[in-house]
């Protein structure tokens, strides 16, 4: 699955640099056109948390994704999506059920210089936030003098709120039908903590022990163009 993903990440690349060497006089209603874009909605899903599943069996999500473009240069984006955890190990036993949703704006840096191209080379940002019931059923704390230490916490909600940087690639494959991927550098803003219980993993964040980390996004969609 990773090879294919790389392959079609540097066909795609290959692609866009070779649209951005063509050169050509374009009439002004041309130009016009090109600068227009394709306007619409397009609808679609992440497959990155199937992948993400086969790789840590504790976590299954899904997420679809939206997105309505302004023009060639500007669409706003949200992802609303759910995630749930189910952890064990030596230490502790976690269970987490949580939605999230982000939302934010895309800025398409490809110059196209032909009609009809309709490839992106997104960079942006997003607002999030996720709301989730989580609980530690079991938790061992190990102590040589005193000996291990074992309790528990009871479930209980909490909302976490982070921003994102996202750079990615998008092509129409087909007519109206899109792939593309995305890279995120996501950061902590605020998290909740309910009866001393922090997220031991936040839904559409991941992990919690740390302040930052990278996610990712293998998006199919569909454009449902405006008429014209």
């Amino acid at each position: 699955m990773l090879k294919y993903i790389l392959s079609l990440s540097l066909v795609l690349l290959g692609s866009i640099v070779e649209a951005q060497k063509e050169e050509g006089v374009t009439s002004g209603a041309e130009q016009a056109a090109i600068n227009k874009g394709k306007p619409g909605l397009s609808v679609g899903i992440d497959l990155a948390p199937f992948i993400t599943h086969f790789f840590a069996d504790e976590r299954f999500g899904v997420e679809a994704t939206a997105r309505y473009a302004i023009n060639r240069k500007w669409q706003v984006a949200a992802e609303l999506g759910y995630e749930n955890v189910d952890y064990s190990s030596e230490k502790m036993d976690y269970q987490s059920d949580g939605s999230f949703i982000r939302a934010g704006i895309d800025y398409n840096v490809f110059k196209v210089q032909e009609l009809g191209n309709n490839d992106n080379i997104l960079v942006g940002v997003r607002y999030a936030m996720a709301v989730q019931e989580h609980s530690c059923p079991r938790y061992t704390i190990s102590e040589e003098y005193w000996g291990d230490y074992e309790g528990s916490f009871g479930s209980s909600t909490v909302n976490s709120h982070w921003a994102e940087f996202v750079f990615g690639l998008r092509s129409e494959v087909l007519k109206n039908f899109y792939l593309g991927w995305t890279v995120r550098l996501r950061s902590i803003i605020n998290v909740g903590a309910d009866d001393g219980l922090e997220p031991y993993s936040i839904p559409g964040f991941g992990r919690r022990d740390r302040s930052m980390n990278l996610g990712f996004t293998y998006t199919i969609e569909y454009h449902l163009p405006f008429k014209k």
